[in-house]
């Protein structure tokens, strides 16, 4: 019974540790009512210009989760972002449906001289509930539903369960920009020789 139990809390330990990530508030709305989860990279040795390039090389060459169309270019401002999407990141069945959740979103980097944002914004589930008979189109608002808005009870198994799994998607995706702004050699050469 103890190793069952144990067990148990072994495989549960990631989800919770990430619903605690999640109700610790490492994510906001804004007011258009979309979910931001950002990460700032500090002590980059490179110029504004050369994280922007990093920026658009990464958003032009990713494929591992998602290709990205380019919606923002603004090299004088350093700004480029993409949109993306996961797509059936979750699935779940509640009898007698089955849910297959998507998530599009917005890539988005900022750059100053040494430094970057990288932002992420979710705005809608997107996805397929079906059963035998019918497929229904999923079109939600992710701030609208809990984990995020605890007073909406509705659909509160679906996106309770998702949102976590959501959620470390993000995280993944921002861990590997940062890695790519963080591998990429500036082209100005170092003046302290």
């Amino acid at each position: 019974m103890v190793k069952r139990l144990l067990g148990l809390l072994f495989v549960m330990l990631p989800v919770i540790s990430s619903y605690a990530q999640i109700k610790g508030q490492d994510y906001k709305v804004d007011e258009n009512g979309d979910v931001v989860i950002s990460k700032i990279v500090e002590g980059l040795s490179l110029q504004k210009h050369e994280i922007y390039i990093a920026a658009h090389k990464y958003l032009e060459n990713a494929y591992k989760d998602t290709k990205y169309k380019i919606v923002v270019n603004s090299p004088e401002n350093g700004v480029v972002a993409g949109e993306g999407e996961y797509l059936q990141f979750y699935e779940d069945n509640f009898f007698p449906y089955s849910y297959f959740l998507n998530a599009p979103f917005v890539l988005r980097v900022d750059a100053k001289d040494g430094r970057a944002r990288i932002s992420i914004i979710l705005s809608y589930y997107t996805g397929k509930r079906s059963n035998i008979n019918e497929t229904v189109d999923i079109h939600d608002r992710i701030s609208e539903f809990q984990p995020i808005n605890e007073s909406q009870a509705e659909k509160r198994k679906l996106y309770n369960k998702g949102f976590p799994v959501l959620y470390q998607k993000v995280l993944k995706t921002l861990k590997e920009v940062e890695e790519a702004l963080k591998s990429t050699v500036s082209s100005v050469p170092d003046t302290d020789w």
